[in-house]
């Protein structure tokens, strides 16, 4: 199967990618690459579950349904505008008569997206009208286009920016430094940031911010020290969200739980997948079946390396760490939700059926 390059711009026909606009759809296609499979190729069958929308860019194909009526589709029909199939579970067989190129992308992941760009403007003037008149408008719109909001209700988000604090800011200043304990998270509303990671007598820039983008919810994630210092590059104002608002406000209503035997389920009907975010060491003492590995520390940089078409169910022995985990994927598009109590709620049976030692 070859994988290749992605050009936005050839799906401007197909429905619904053509609703986002063209920032959010990068973000839906984050990972994403066309795939030509040869003719012969089973895309689906019959029954299988709907977890990625599968639009068909050229070829031929072969749709059969239970009794046994066959419908053709050729990339150039209306029909294949839209996505193949898109009811849950798979009302028909697919098989390519041609080679084929095909876009697979995440379903809930695509659908969440579609429902935030639908509701953007409604919500934005929802919250214009509650909020203070001299509010900068620009900064509430490019608040709600972050990834950190999409399963947030939206009265959820009025409560947040009402719980936020203004600060004024001046250039050079430390917001916060490497190893202080995390009490608040913080949104930039104007001005920009650096962000700087230190080791030994090695200091590592990590990234640049500006407005509408936020730092320091890792700290308050995983309760634990500050990992870089963020300084201003200058002058600006910060809104400053504390812990129990970041907690009540955001990190609970973004995170979905499942039970063991629910996501033993899930995982046997091919619809996800265990994450392991414990470190290797951990790892390798005892895991769950067919797990991946990403230790939390990874998250940020190297989630980009999964597989963007799954559902991940996030582990680690408690709920501590893989809710971070959990957040953290959210934040980058993925879906995430987390094992209910983590490992240590396993009983001893389920231990010596499931876990795995290396």
């Amino acid at each position: 199967m070859l994988r290749t390059g992605l050009n936005l711009d050839v799906l401007h026909s197909f429905v619904p990618l053509n609703a986002l606009s063209r920032s959010r759809l990068q973000d839906v296609l984050n990972g994403c690459r066309i795939q030509s499979l040869p003719s012969g190729t089973v895309l689906f069958r019959c029954g299988d579950p709907h977890v990625q929308s599968i639009f068909l860019l050229s070829g031929r194909l072969e749709l059969t349904e239970r009794d046994g009526e066959i419908t053709l589709l050729d990339a150039t029909d209306i029909a294949a505008n839209h996505a193949l199939a898109p009811t849950n579970p798979r009302q028909f067989n697919a098989t390519a008569l041609s080679t084929v190129n095909i876009l697979a992308v995440n379903h809930q992941r695509l659908y969440d997206a579609l429902l935030w760009e639908q509701s953007l403007s409604s919500l934005a003037q929802t919250l214009f009208a509650e909020l203070p008149t001299d509010i900068d408008r620009d900064w509430v719109v490019r608040l709600l286009q972050s990834h950190v909001f999409y399963r947030v209700p939206p009265m959820n988000i009025l409560a947040l920016i009402r719980a936020m604090t203004p600060m004024n800011v001046s250039e050079g200043e430390v917001i916060v430094r490497q190893g202080e304990q995390a009490d608040s998270c913080y949104f930039i509303r104007e001005g920009r940031a650096v962000v700087v990671q230190h080791e030994g007598r090695e200091s590592v820039t990590m990234a640049y911010l500006g407005k509408g983008q936020y730092f320091g919810e890792e700290g308050l994630l995983q309760d634990a020290p500050r990992n870089a210092d963020v300084t201003m590059l200058e002058d600006g104002v910060l809104m400053r969200l504390e812990k129990k608002d970041f907690d009540g406000l955001l990190k609970a209503p973004s995170l979905a739980a499942v039970d063991f035997p629910a996501g033993e389920r899930l995982v046997a009907l091919g619809k996800a997948v265990w994450l392991d975010v414990r470190l290797p060491e951990e790892y390798k003492q005892g895991h769950l079946r067919e797990a991946l590995s990403l230790p939390l520390q990874d998250i940020r940089h190297k989630a980009q390396q999964l597989p963007t078409d799954r559902q991940y169910l996030v582990y680690s022995y408690s709920e501590q760490r893989s809710t971070a985990a959990a957040f953290l994927l959210g934040v980058q598009g993925f879906n995430a939700s987390v094992l209910a109590g983590g490992l240590w709620t396993l009983s001893p049976e389920q231990r010596q059926q499931n876990l795995v030692v290396e």
